[in-house]
């Protein structure tokens, strides 16, 4: 079964309004956007040099997806190519959370996140313009679908406000394993199953793991045994995958408090 279909059948009874609203191109330091169908803001936001942000504040209840969303949910696509002495945006994603919503199981955040950006300059002496075209989707009770128009004009500084929000958002971001003191043990990939076995110096409390895979993969909820130590835990994970994808890299975004981190499996 693939995800996709594993999707359509999880969200079945969920009602999906798709509303399409694009925003004037206005020029602002940061464009606020007080959705009228969806109980979400969300703005640009600068932070310094050639960092900003991308603000969404929810409602109780609603919540905004991670880059892989889990089962049925809909990852954000970013569009730059309107902006002006821009050579790339970099998207960085705080680790997110799992998030039951009826049967459906989602990754992603709900209150407010700041997915931090880094901004690559075609010429560094001149400033520079965003203007993102954002596709995403919240969902609580039903799920909305969004493309909304957001603009961005640098400016010389910051207030001390957002950098400081940025740079706590920036905290959350998954490091590499090495440097957050996570290295893999063992892993084993059988048809319906992923066994994967870490060790951390930091003693763990509560780890979760999520899995990124081919498209049309799915990995569930694992089963998790933490030993008494807290240094060395075993996921062991319900998997759905195609034979021909078996060889393909995994991406493991390890959770726990304080502590997140990022590795790749080889094949």
């Amino acid at each position: 079964m693939t995800n996709a279909v594993r999707s359509l059948g999880s969200l079945a009874g969920i009602i999906i309004a798709v509303i399409l609203s694009v925003c004037p191109g206005m020029a602002a330091r940061a464009q606020h956007l007080q959705l009228p169908n969806a109980p979400v803001r969300i703005a640009l936001i600068q932070g310094s040099g050639d960092e900003a942000g991308l603000q969404i504040q929810l409602s109780p209840g609603w919540k905004f997806y991670w880059r892989t969303p889990g089962e049925g949910g809909v990852p954000a696509q970013f569009d730059w190519t309107a902006s002006r002495n821009v050579t790339r945006v970099d998207v960085a994603w705080p680790a997110p959370r799992r998030i039951l919503i009826g049967k459906t199981e989602i990754y992603g955040y709900g209150g407010e996140v700041v997915l931090p950006l880094r901004v690559e300059r075609l010429d560094s002496g001149v400033p520079y313009g965003l203007d993102l075209m954002l596709e995403y989707g919240v969902c609580k009770d039903i799920c909305i679908l969004r493309n909304d128009r957001l603009l961005l004009r640098s400016q010389d500084s910051a207030s001390t406000q957002n950098q400081l929000l940025i740079a706590k958002w920036r905290a959350r971001v998954p490091q590499p394993a090495a440097q957050a003191g996570v290295q893999l043990v063992s892993h084993r990939l059988k048809p319906d199953r992923l066994m994967v076995t870490l060790q951390s110096q930091t003693p763990l409390h509560e780890p979760e793991l999520f899995v990124e895979g081919a498209p049309d993969s799915w990995f569930g909820r694992p089963v998790v045994n933490l030993a008494a130590n807290g240094q060395e835990v075993r996921f062991d994970l319900p998997a759905t995958y195609s034979p021909d994808k078996a060889n393909q890299l995994l991406r493991l975004t390890l959770v726990d408090r304080a502590l997140q981190a990022e590795l790749v499996l080889p094949p």
